[in-house]
């Protein structure tokens, strides 16, 4: 409980519409349990005397407090629905804002399918407990106690049937929920994995249909969907118990009521006096009084079964959710950061990179130093672990082991968003968001005017594909790019990065997208930008990194094999000379 109850400040925010929703709900309730006390005066006591002014007057009064009960049950409804919405955009924008702060090894640890649940299907189910707690969760004790108290002022004899009702209601409730909780953890658990699936085929499409692999992902959906349904099965398989159970205990405390009225009225006058008017009439406004508070106690009692269902699992998402916000985020700005304006000069110092707490090293021992102003290339065989080195300079990880300096000073003591912002990284699969090619280059420097969104263009060798486009900038992108090729989709990505005039400028494999006559314009462009900023070329092709002032080889085992210009490692790096051995031989071009 103690997840779901500390979400529920997000609809105590609203009180003024939580004053509202209460009060018409405590009317609302007045108005159901007051009509019953007027029906019991109407026939036990103007009937019998044949008083129908008093009894119009009565009915009037009953139809005027049933349209008041209408309109506060409305009133109710709207306000609850209200703070229930906002409350829950603004969980749900609160969770969003706390995963964009989440680091690469945060978000490993979760998985972006577990995510994307928290931030649609457990947001829903805590948004439906919001509106049960001002529809019901506050109602339904209010009904208990005032009905508890009215049935036993109207007939204290009647009142015994709920020693019988109560605690069987009572453990009913009690059992279903043992049961039903453990269950409500797995089905949220198997609709992560059912996310996962459909997130993996959303994201790859062309793999999926190259490879002709639809039957292989086909069953691996419906094996997830299968286990969904099973768990989902055995949840609503509990909860179907909950509504027979509550109607035969409803049902059966109607008939103990009408039992027990019956053997009463059966005394007689003289043995149960409290059941006869003093002209000894039965008194059946009595029985039909208190059998009405009986039904407001029991449905108050099925209210709290339906809450305590609700709860649990909302509970169950509360609590995922809170993991999440309560997630410690390993990558954090130091307490008083320093906010560099950097010249682009890097070192590393015996770093070492893991990716877990107790992976292997993927970098190991890596030492060197690139100058501000210097074009360095790195290159490697797949898997040498060239982009995670690449990505420790942005701090998107932390090392394991030594360090990196900046302009001389250490990375962990620097000001990260400062430092982000003035590294461009342009990265390996270029990541296209929907909406127009503008709205993506300007993710670089949001402020940016025309002028300087046409140069980064112009420099990223896309501006003549826009000129083609008849909505120039505000050409219309998909989501992914969909609706772009590959080479375009990188250079718009390109232009994102080098409009926000970096420092530091990482390309990582870029080029492998575009032609070799693009490239090469691309990369002559970077050498003319009034800051020529320091770059990092990672990339397969030789023929790209020997255009770098000097190239750094890393071999299978995550270390440095070599670093020099192109001649140089050719002497001194086994790693280099088998790479340019490789492409000689597959008819790639090592030539300038």
């Amino acid at each position: 409980m103690k997840n779901i109850l500390r979400l529920t400040k997000y609809a105590f925010k609203y009180k003024k519409s939580l004053v509202l929703a209460i009060f018409a709900m405590l009317a609302q309730v007045f108005v159901g349990f007051y009509i019953p006390f007027i029906m019991k005066d109407i026939i036990d006591v103007a009937l019998p005397a044949h008083d129908f002014n008093t009894v119009a007057i009565l009915s009037l009064s009953m139809l005027a407090l049933a349209l008041l009960g209408i309109a506060c049950g409305f009133l109710n409804t709207y306000t609850s629905q209200y703070i229930s919405q906002y409350a829950s955009a603004e969980l749900r924008l609160d969770l969003f804002n706390k995963i964009q702060t989440l680091s690469f090894k945060n978000i490993d640890t979760f998985k972006a399918s577990r995510l994307i649940t928290n931030a649609t299907n457990d947001i829903v189910r805590v948004q439906m407990y919001f509106t049960m707690m001002l529809r019901i969760v506050i109602r339904a004790p209010m009904m208990i106690v005032m009905g508890l108290f009215l049935a036993i002022s109207t007939s204290i004899q009647l009142s015994q049937v709920f020693f019988i009702t109560m605690p069987l209601l009572a453990v009913s409730i009690v059992v279903i929920m043992l049961f039903a909780y453990p269950r409500f953890r797995k089905v949220q658990t198997a609709l992560d994995d059912l996310n996962n699936v459909v997130l993996e085929n959303a994201n790859a499409p062309q793999v999926v249909k190259s490879f002709v692999s639809q039957p292989h992902e086909s069953e691996r959906f419906e094996d997830v969907n299968e286990n969904y349904r099973a768990v989902n099965t055995s949840a609503e398989t509990v909860m179907a118990f909950a509504d027979p159970v509550i109607n035969v205990i409803f049902n059966a405390g109607i008939a103990l009521i009408l039992f027990l009225g019956t053997y009463y009225f059966n005394l007689g006058p003289d043995n149960a006096p409290a059941f006869f008017t003093d002209e000894g009439l039965p008194r059946i406004g009595l029985l039909m009084a208190f059998n009405s508070y009986s039904q407001q106690i029991l449905i108050g009692l099925m209210m709290f079964a339906m809450i305590m269902i609700f709860i649990s699992r909302a509970e169950v998402s509360a609590a995922r959710i809170t993991e999440v916000l309560d997630a410690d985020v390993d990558l954090m700005n130091p307490d008083n950061p320093i906010i560099p304006r950097l010249s682009g000069d890097i070192r590393f110092e015996n770093v070492s990179f893991g990716y877990g707490d107790n992976a292997n090293l993927v970098l190991k021992n890596i030492d060197f130093h690139v100058e501000a102003g210097e074009k360095f290339g790195i290159i490697g065989s797949t898997g040498s672990g060239k982009s995670t080195l690449v990505s420790l300079i942005p701090r998107l990880y932390d090392v394991k082991g030594g360090r990196i300096l900046l302009d001389g000073l250490p990375l962990k003591d620097l000001d990260i968003p400062s430092v982000r912002s003035q590294i461009g990284f342009v990265t390996q699969q270029a990541i296209i968001f929907s909406g127009s090619v503008a709205t993506n280059i300007l993710q670089g420097d949001e402020g940016a005017d025309l002028e300087k969104l046409k140069a980064s263009a112009k420099q990223a060798q896309i501006h003549d594909f826009l000129l083609g486009q008849e909505g120039y900038f505000n050409h219309l992108v998909q989501a992914k790019g969909a609706n772009l090729s590959g080479g375009q989709k990188q250079r718009v990505s390109m232009a994102r990065a080098l409009i926000k005039r970096p420092s530091i400028l990482i390309l990582d494999d870029v080029t492998s997208a575009v032609d070799t006559v693009t490239e090469r314009k691309v990369l002559k462009t970077i050498d003319t930008l009034p800051n020529r900023p320091t770059m990092l070329c990672i990339s397969q092709k030789v023929s790209t990194v020997r255009r770098m002032d000097r190239i750094m080889v890393l071999d299978n085992h995550g270390e440095i094999d070599g670093i020099g210009t192109h001649e140089q490692l050719l002497e001194c790096s086994p790693v280099y000379r088998e790479i340019v051995g490789s492409q000689v031989k597959t008819g790639g071009e090592t030539h300038a």
